[in-house]
């Protein structure tokens, strides 16, 4: 008789329940492929997880950790704990973390904590450092026109 180690993504092998680990407390990532376009007037895409941006949004995002990919682009309020840009986004960043890589172009003001920036990464805007969480949430509150929810 064979038997196989489980996954290491497999907690509780007996049970048949499987659980992610990830930087989130859910440790979801949903993705909006390439082939899409998501266009609405006040649109809003919210995510408890990661949220990987591939394709085109035109509205705000927010998530726990936001990746926009070399082909995505966004064109609104980019928001979450980490945001990591590789595409194009015109609008406001606001994230404890904020990386634009090599390939990104950002047209926008960026609030953040920590701020890290690529060679080649194209920025046209203002960048403002926030001493506290509190600081970036009375942005983000004062953007959305909402208080931010607690992730």
């Amino acid at each position: 008789m064979r038997t196989r180690s489980p996954a290491p993504a497999t907690v509780g092998a007996n049970s048949g329940v499987q659980h992610r680990t990830g930087p989130t407390d859910s440790g979801d990532k949903s993705i909006i492929g390439n082939d899409l376009r998501i266009i609405g007037q006040g649109l809003k895409i919210i995510s408890r997880g990661i949220l990987q941006i591939d394709g085109e949004i035109e509205g705000d995002v927010q998530a726990a950790e936001v990746i926009v990919g070399e082909q995505g682009k966004v064109s609104g309020l980019v928001a979450g704990q980490q945001v990591l840009v590789n595409g194009k986004v015109s609008g406001a960043i606001c994230a404890k973390t904020v990386t634009l890589q090599a390939k990104s172009e950002v047209e926008g003001d960026l609030h953040h904590m920590a701020l890290a920036l690529e060679r080649g990464a194209l920025f046209e805007g203002r960048s403002r450092r926030a001493a506290t969480e509190d600081d970036l949430n009375k942005v983000l509150a004062a953007r959305t026109g909402e208080p931010k929810r607690p992730g």
